[in-house]
């Protein structure tokens, strides 16, 4: 480095550090409107204003609260072949370095140079971002800071909760006197809702308080205008006032209910149990279900609306009630790590949403040469072990970073003697007492002075074989030198990318710089490194020969060589995330086929089609993005993974088909969907037999049920037609008051026609309704009257027992005549005779009807249920005989399954299993609610509700998803290695695991091979769905044995002057200084070592002081963290700058 070129950056330095100095450049975010809450998003960080060429650059940013980090940063579209570390400091602030290896500038002075992947918490409304400590360093490392983001407002896309509405008196007695109403409740409790009644379905025709008093059907419409936080509210609801017997809510026993977590479907929770009675008793039969089951859930304990609708429906109203239901707040957490490692989540789930208290495995893994550090978390205070494994809670929204560093190795180097010792790492001067990381290669070089030679090379004690050693562990060098015995030994400064071994007949090695006597024979072998091979062949001055291979010394002996770029296969493929389908998308790269060793190859494109979305890119198992620009380091294969929209599958949507009698209500379909689709709600329509479509399905008809969804990021839209899907049969006119007087009895609905026919004192009404509104939703029925002598007849003293056991009956009998009931008093009901009643037997909760007692002397009737039954003079009655339910059994069709990056699906055996709901959750008291795709252990919760046949089922049954097994697609190629190195010397080269993530490395790096042969290699992925997978693949050594070409001697070529001045310098993380000094970074210190005493200061991007005294010697200044500081010395009137970049 030159002088002036010092004297320049500490000028640039000083207007840095210069108080209230002002800078054009300053951080701007490219929005601050982002997607709506609990969604994911991206912070695109630019530079603006800005003309400073820059080739790195340094940035601290901050997220407020409700901000979480969701993956690694990622460089911007200026980066240009740079690469990126990050960490996260002791403030909670992330310190981003972006530098280029190669010293390149970024692509333009402004624009986008970081894109922050974020998710945002489902609380979040808005919070600020800031950017500080910002420095743009040039090629030649002028420095230029850039004006702090000092608290960007960031805003979320406010979509705002939608009520939840709680409606009771969908049918209800009418009254004369009082208009009827329809009641309602929210969540939250305080908002007040307008109501409007109306008589036409499309709510044009208001209805006064006079219809509010009448028999017939309304319409009544809620509707809530919005505010701030909750959307419009518009739902019409079917009103029905009838005069039928309405249900004592004091003889309601409520369900019960599953609890549930927040945003899902309130349908999900599981309704169980629950019963009504009569006034006198008796089980009323029918069924309990969710009121709103479309209603997404707040979290906390709710209480919502259940319907009771009576199979019974001619004659009892249906009922509400309300039930509380647990629903579980949730949280997002997130984990991601540093620069160094990854971050597996065992149990995650495909949202990052977790159930309040439910359990998380985080699993730090450090990639090769690097190690676990630290666990932090923001967004939570807590103290978390220093174990790479922990289990962490879900109690606020938050996100987890492990942190990782370079594994660091010290390098000693000595030497005695006339001579020289260079050590290098990446063409950098590599000073004594140095920290470098693990895996870094150094070329070592010794070179004796004139009439001297090398004595001894050691490295650890041991002889240095070649130049090139891969460091992993501290390292001492030691040369020594001697004056020179005989012919000088050396290599010709040009070789370049791979080394000579110039070996003895006896196989030993000759170091270079040593000598040997004239007369010796060798041997000479070429290593290239890792991408070259050898062009031509090894040349030789100062020998004669060759003799069997051997040459003899005639003089000096001057190796050289030449080596060239091997070329690579490079190419694209695009998959999907399950791989058995055909890919959703494309990838193009640029430039692709072969291409030399130490070609950049960037991403032309990489879209999906269909809806498809880009999962992740991986080049050779390692995870990139877009922006990176690739090196060429063996056969290069970069595959772009893609999630495709799914089809939800027909098959697995429950209970489409449901049936019922008319009553004049409109029940709520709800479709339920099974397994990976619980929870899915869905648009319903009705269409009936003339093709209308509507929203309310009242009248008697057989209707196709239609199903409609969006399609959403995951999933494809469906539409499906259930044909027949809602039958609603024709009720039964009723009669509602016996004749009098030789009249006609009054009926529901009064719009009949009567016809009456009397034969020994018996009087038969035939009744059919009139209307059009009454045809189409009643068929007739038959009254009868007579005025003979009643008969008292009993139908349940001979009621089952359950298993004989002295329990309450298995069910009673329903006695009716055109649809009025008879009343029993004391177990008897009086009966004229001459009538003929419709007797319905009436089961209790678990039991069903097996037949009348009549059985052997009336077989056909006795089966029938309701039948028709003759009232003659002298008879007793029949009495219904009830058995238990069936129970039903069933048995998960496997009990686990091995990952294939799909949701998996469960069948379960047994009768009936159409019917069963499945769904699966974390916990065994099924709280937590899964979708079966990750490997974990999980539990199938199997639900069937009762049915005419069967009772109620439920169970829940362990499964596992197993880790999948790796499909490589190639395994890596190993560079050769010399004979007593280890397997870490060799470079593993390509490889390609397909879809997966990870990294190759050797089983045993330790492992010194004695021959070319098989070596074991470990493919270890970062997805924790896949298990590590091992092969052999070949390893060459080389050793005298291994000989290569080599040309006869020619003349020695003297050296040239290999400095190159005018090439700038290049930031790394080893700095030096030709004037005697060494500068460099290591471990997140500076390290000085000063041949004179200077005057130095330490001095960060924003000014601070980390460090001023007098040094002489050596010396290591901590710095606590990764980041751009300058070095100020001063001696002898004369003064200096220098940059580092600590990593």
């Amino acid at each position: 480095m030159k002088v002036n070129h010092i004297k320049q950056l500490f000028v640039a330095l000083s207007l840095l550090l210069s108080a209230g100095t002002a800078t054009a450049a300053q951080w701007k975010l490219a929005k601050t409107n982002l997607n709506a809450a609990g969604s994911k998003d991206t912070l695109t960080l630019e530079v603006s204003g800005n003309s400073f060429s820059f080739s790195s650059f340094q940035v601290d940013f901050t997220l407020s609260e409700g901000i979480l980090l969701d993956g690694t940063p990622i460089l911007g579209e200026l980066a240009n072949d740079h690469a990126l570390t990050w960490s996260k400091q002791s403030d909670g602030s992330f310190r981003c370095v972006v530098y280029s290896a190669g010293n390149k500038d970024m692509k333009a002075p402004e624009g986008p140079v970081l894109r922050i992947p974020v998710v945002l918490a489902a609380s979040f409304e808005g919070g600020k971002f800031t950017a500080k400590n910002g420095l743009l360093s040039n090629k030649a490392s002028n420095g230029q800071s850039v004006k702090d983001l000092s608290g960007a407002t960031l805003t979320a896309y406010k979509e705002r909760a939608h009520l939840v509405v709680n409606v009771s008196g969908q049918e209800q007695v009418v009254n004369p006197a009082i208009a009827a109403g329809l009641s309602y409740t929210t969540i939250p409790e305080d908002k007040t809702l307008t109501v409007a009644y109306f008589k036409d379905d499309s709510c044009k025709i208001a209805a006064t308080d006079n219809d509010r008093k009448e028999e017939g059907i309304l319409y009544v419409k809620l509707s809530y205008a919005g505010d701030t936080d909750y959307a419009e509210f518009e739902e019409v609801y079917v009103m029905s006032l009838t005069s039928k017997i309405a249900i004592d809510a004091s003889k309601i026993t409520k369900p019960q209910t599953t609890g549930i977590k927040e945003g899902q479907l309130l349908s999900t929770s599981l309704l169980s149990g629950g019963s009504v009675k009569d006034e006198d008793g008796y089980t009323i039969a029918g069924t309990f279900v969710w009121t709103n089951g479309n209603a997404v859930m707040p979290a906390g304990k709710q209480s919502c609306s259940v319907t009771f609708y009576p199979d019974n429906s001619s004659y009892y109203n249906t009922a509400e009630v309300s039930v509380e239901v647990e629903v579980t707040p949730t949280y997002l957490v997130t984990a991601t790590g540093t620069t160094g490692g990854t971050v597996n989540v065992l149990g995650k789930t495909e949202d990052d949403v977790y159930v309040k208290g439910q359990e998380i495995s985080l699993v730090a893994l450090s990639l090769p040469n690097y190690k676990f550090e630290s666990w932090s978390v923001t967004g939570a205070s807590e103290t978390l072990p220093a174990n790479d494994s922990i289990f962490v809670k879900a109690d606020n929204n938050k996100t987890y970073t492990a942190n990782f560093s370079p594994i660091m190795r010290a390098v000693t180097i000595n030497h005695v003697g006339n001579g020289s010792l260079s050590v290098t790492a990446e063409g950098a001067k590599v000073a004594s007492g140095a920290f470098l990381r693990q895996g870094t290669i150094l070329q070592i070089v010794a070179t004796p002075d004139v009439n001297s030679q090398l004595e001894s090379l050691t490295i650890n004690k041991k002889p240095l074989e070649g130049n090139k050693v891969t460091l992993t562990a501290d390292l001492e060098v030691n040369a020594a030198f001697k004056p020179k015995e005989g012919a000088l030994v050396s290599i010709d400064k040009d070789v370049a990318n791979g080394s000579i071994l110039l070996y003895k007949e006896d196989g030993s090695l000759i170091a270079y710089g040593s000598s040997v006597p004239v007369g010796t024979k060798l041997r000479a072998v070429a290593l290239p490194d890792a991408g070259y091979s050898l062009d031509g062949s090894v040349t030789l001055s100062g020998v004669t020969g060759p003799t069997n291979d051997l040459w003899t010394v005639t003089g000096d002996v001057t190796a050289k060589a030449a080596f060239g770029a091997k070329k690579y296969m490079v190419k694209a493929s695009a998959v999907n995330s399950n791989p058995t389908q055909t890919a959703s998308g494309t990838i193009t790269l640029e430039p692709s086929g072969e291409q030399p060793y130490g070609t950049e190859v960037r991403i032309a494109s990489a879209e999906g089609q269909n809806g498809a979305r880009l999962l992740t890119i991986l080049a050779n198992g390692k995870e990139i993005s877009q922006n990176d620009v690739l090196t060429v380091t063996g056969d290069l294969t970069v595959t772009a993974v893609f999630d495709p929209r799914v089809n939800i599958e027909k098959t697995y949507i429950l209970w489409p088909y449901q049936e019922y009698y008319y009553s004049g209500v409109s029940r709520n379909f709800v479709p339920f969907a099974s397994q990976t689709y619980a929870g899915f709600s869905f648009e319903v329509l009705y269409k009936n037999t003339k093709g209308e479509k509507t929203a309310k399905a009242i009248d008697a008809d057989n209707y196709t049920v239609l199903l409609h969804r969006e399609e959403d990021g995951l999933y494809n839209e469906f539409k499906g037609e259930y044909k027949d899907g809602l039958v609603i049969h024709k009720s039964k006119v009723s009669v509602t008051e016996a004749p009098t007087n030789g009249g006609n009895p009054k009926t529901r609905p009064a719009e009949v026609d009567i016809t009456s026919t009397t034969t020994n004192g018996v009087t038969k009404y035939v009744i059919e309704p009139n209307s059009d509104a009454a045809k189409k939703n009643y068929e007739g029925t038959v009254y009868y009257h007579s005025t003979k002598d009643p008969v008292n007849l009993s139908f349940g003293e001979s009621i089952l027992r359950a298993g004989g056991e002295p329990v309450s009956p298995m069910g009673y009998v329903r006695v009716t005549n055109g649809g009025m009931p008879y009343d029993a008093t004391d177990g008897k009901v009086s009966i004229p005779a001459g009538i003929t009643v419709t007797l319905e037997a009436v089961p209790a909760e678990g039991a069903k009807f097996s037949h009348w007692s009549d059985i052997e002397s009336n077989p056909v009737d006795a089966k029938k249920n309701p039948r028709e039954y003759v009232v003659a003079e002298g008879s007793t009655g029949v009495t219904p005989e009830f058995v238990g339910k069936d129970k039903l059994e069933f048995k998960l069709a496997q009990t686990s399954s091995v990952y294939n990056g799909a949701a998996q699906l469960v069948s379960v055996t047994g009768t009936g299993n159409e019917a069963c709901q499945i769904t699966f959750f974390f916990d065994e008291a099924c709280t937590q609610p899964a979708v079966l795709k990750n490997v974990d252990k999980y539990y199938v919760r199997v639900y069937r509700s009762a049915d005419a046949k069967y009772k109620e089922y439920t169970e829940v049954f362990p499964y596992a998803i197993e880790q999948a097994e790796p499909a490589i697609t190639k395994w890596p190629d190993a560079s050769d290695i010399l004979l007593g190195h280890t397997l870490a010397e060799s470079i593993l080269q390509g490889g390609n695991p397909g879809i997966v993530a990870g990294t190759f490395a050797w089983s045993k790096p330790e492992t010194a091979p004695t021959a070319t042969g098989q070596q074991e290699v470990t493919f270890t992925p970062t997805d924790p769905n896949y298990k590590p997978v091992s092969s052999k693949i070949e390893v060459k050594v080389v050793s005298a044995t291994f000989l290569d070409p080599v040309t006869p001697p020619v003349d020695p070529v003297d050296p040239e002057n290999p400095d190159k001045p005018d090439q700038p310098d290049t930031p790394t993380g080893i700095e030096s200084i030709e004037e005697g000094m060494s500068l460099y970074t290591a471990n997140q210190s500076i390290f000085v070592n000063m041949p004179q005493q200077v005057a130095l200061k330490v001095v960060d991007v924003s000014g601070i002081v980390l460090y001023e005294g007098s040094i002489l010697g050596k010396a290591e200044i901590p710095v606590g963290h990764a980041g751009v500081y300058f070095v100020r010395c001063e001696a002898f009137g004369d003064s200096f700058v220098r940059k580092v970049v600590v990593r």
